[in-house]
């Protein structure tokens, strides 16, 4: 047997007793395998179970477990671990569970339709969804925050309070056009109440036509404007939405009642493309627009974080890509630190301790929102609920005291809505910061409990170029009797915005008429010749050869680094394209009188010609440089010295002025 084949069954021996001293399939098997779904009870009561795979605790992380979303096939839905069964009708449902893994290393359970048949309605058919929270027509949320590479579930509700508006067309607006690449592709969109596929140009048309009797608008007196004012607030909300979203998607309604809740699903798919921009704050919008052109318009935006695991405390930084170019000292950070319990029981005081970075002023730090919503507690009575503010030079502490914050697996609980709360701040820079990414973290405690840590939220600067301008002369010491000279070099550049890392550089320069010179050395002579008659002595003879070019210099390879916003040095490699040159050769002749043979009284001289030379060659020059001045944005002069490693052109340097933008 050959070395290669004995190594090879060696190893599969190997394998084979691994995996069968293995019981456990491999975890991306685990993770193929969709949820068994078992419904259990009788007619009067019946609710459905999961049986999932197992967790797989991430080390150091609060313990795993997992969060719920069902959709019921109806129309309605549960987050509920156990969910009742409510249906009105018989027939076979499509049951659709989206399991989540929170603090799990491995990925979602994936999801799986479920038909489940029902032969006669189900008595207690009472569902109640508990999923608005404010006093709108409409809101929406998530099953779990986006992970690259899975599915989520956008939920969208919607309703009739007012009695006018039982018809209408529900948007969707997603990925949003500042991260310049799309974040999510929906997969699949499934309404339970006739609700129908549109688009956004027969909305706008029909914004241009209001659907509106002339007889009515009269009797309406002073309102009768408000149709085309409606739809005017309607055009300017769709264009805004046109300008931040790159995708879209619209339904019609037709049906809504005044007491009745609808609700659209649309299964959203996140792109790998997302893996850069894990913790992200990225958002999706939806709108109502009524055909009832006297009902006011109605957006939702939801704001969600791009996650690499599953976590419910978490810390984010909304538009985390900073604009380095147009900012200023007061520019103005907003954080979001997001927090559930998901314990057995209640937690009456959560501290929430922050690490701010060194670049932000913690003395401006601002709150904007907290839930539970609750005052401060410098001005609270000493039971009541509130929230403390306690600020150091380099962290921040937010305290909610004296609050009722239900646990996810606490007995009675059914909205995880109310298991969850939050802090969001501002917070501004003590100056313009250096040009490099920064983050900060939170730890989180409920009670007497152990910290939970977030993530780390990262700010970006969005990298920018900044094209300038270069002007310079070359010239090169005396070599001998080689010499190079030219006339102002005009170029330009191209370079990161104002960095303050390592960062590279190319430039391109238009060289015109530089000329370079050469002498031969004089050789002596010592005889007789006659000019016009005249006896002279020649006293010696040379040859001066003098080249004329036209070329393109180009500087692909510049490395830079600046050592602060005055200096900044940098090494690269040029190279010059001689796209003409011509070259011209005079010799000479040094005569002197014979009686004073030591005073040249005449030269004579001859010009030879050369025809001109198109791309004639290319030489290669590294070089090192530096500059003074305003480096990152600005003007500075550079000085720098090229060593030429081909062609017969000297060694030189090059100094220059130049300005960016």
């Amino acid at each position: 047997m050959q070395p290669t084949a004995s190594l090879v069954a060696l190893f599969l021996f190997f394998q084979s007793v691994v995996m069968a001293q293995s019981p456990v399939p491999p975890s991306f098997l685990q993770d193929t395998l969709p949820p068994e779904i078992e419904v259990q009870g009788t007619d009067d009561s019946m609710h459905l179970v999961a049986k999932l795979r197992p967790l797989r605790q991430i080390a150091g992380a609060p313990a795993s477990f997992y969060t719920y979303f069902w959709e019921l096939g109806d129309g309605t839905f549960s987050f509920s671990p156990t969910p009742e069964l409510h249906y009105k009708d018989t027939g076979t449902y499509q049951v659709r569970l989206y399991a989540t893994n929170n603090y799990d290393d491995g990925k979602a359970p994936p999801t799986k339709p479920r038909p489940i048949k029902v032969k006669k309605p189900i008595k207690n058919s009472t569902w109640a969804s508990r999923f608005f929270h404010g006093n709108g027509n409409i809101e929406m949320k998530i099953n779990r925050n986006p992970k690259p590479g899975e599915d989520f579930m956008a939920l969208i509700g919607y309703r009739n309070m007012a009695g006018d508006a039982g018809s209408g067309t529900i948007l969707l607006f997603y990925n949003e056009k500042q991260f310049g690449h799309a974040a999510f592709d929906l997969t699949e969109k499934r309404s339970y109440h006739g609700e129908d596929s549109s688009s956004l140009q027969s909305l706008l048309v029909k914004l241009e036509t209001p659907n509106i009797e002339p007889d009515v608008a009269l009797a309406r007196g002073p309102h009768a404007n408000l149709p085309a004012v409606n739809n005017a607030a309607a055009k300017a909300m769709l264009q805004a939405m046109q300008g931040a979203y790159n995708s879209h998607t619209v339904l019609h309604f037709s049906n809504a009642g005044k007491t009745s809740e609808q609700f659209l699903f649309l299964n959203m798919h996140t792109l790998p493309e997302m893996v850069q921009d894990t913790n992200a704050t990225v958002t999706m919008t939806a709108m109502l627009v009524p055909d009832n052109a006297l009902m006011q318009p109605e957006v939702y935006e939801l704001e969600m974080a791009v996650v690499n695991s599953h976590d419910p405390n978490r810390l984010q930084l909304r538009k985390h890509r900073i604009n380095y170019r147009f900012m200023g000292k007061k520019k103005e950070l907003t954080y979001k630190i997001q927090f559930q319990n998901t314990g057995k029981g209640p937690a009456k005081r959560v501290a929430i301790g922050i690490a701010v970075p060194r670049q932000l002023n913690t003395e401006t730090i601002q709150l904007k929102e907290v839930s539970p919503a609750c005052i401060a507690c410098d001005s609270a009575y000493q039971t009541q609920s509130c929230i403390d503010t306690v600020r150091t030079k380099d962290s921040i502490y937010f305290v909610f005291r004296n609050i009722y914050l239900p646990g996810l697996q606490q007995e009675g609980v059914t909205d995880p809505d109310s298991t969850k709360g939050f802090v969001r701040y501002s917070i501004l820079f003590k100056k313009k910061p250096k040009k490099i990414p920064f983050s900060s973290s939170a730890a989180i405690i409920f009670d007497k409990n152990e910290p939970i840590y977030t993530n780390r939220a990262t700010a970006r600067f969005i990298k920018g170029f900044s094209p300038g301008i270069i002007a310079g002369y070359t010239f090169s010491p005396n070599s001998g009797d080689n010499t190079l000279k030219g006339p102002l070099q005009l170029g330009a550049v191209l370079a990161p915005f104002a960095p303050d890392r390592p960062y590279f550089q190319v430039e391109a320069f238009a060289g015109l008429l530089e000329k370079e010179s050469s002498a031969t050395a004089i050789i002596r002579e010592k005889r007789d010749t006659s000019v016009n008659g005249q006896v002279y002595l020649i006293r010696g003879r040379n040859e001066v050869t003098t080249t004329t070019r036209q070329s393109l210099q180009l500087v692909p390879l510049h490395f830079r680094y600046n050592l602060n916003n005055w200096i900044g040095v940098g090494i690269g490699a040029m190279a010059q394209i001689n796209i003409a040159s011509k070259t011209t050769t005079e010799s000479k002749v040094y005569l002197t009188d014979i009686q004073q043979p030591n005073v040249v009284t005449n030269t004579l001289s001859k010009t030879l010609k050369d025809d001109s030379q198109w791309l004639a060659s290319i030489n290669a020059a590294p070089f090192a440089d530096i500059q003074i001045g305003k480096i990152k944005s600005g003007p500075a002069i550079g000085l720098r010295y090229l060593r030429q490693v081909t062609g017969n052109t000297p060694d030189r340097f090059f100094v220059y002025a130049i300005y960016k933008l």
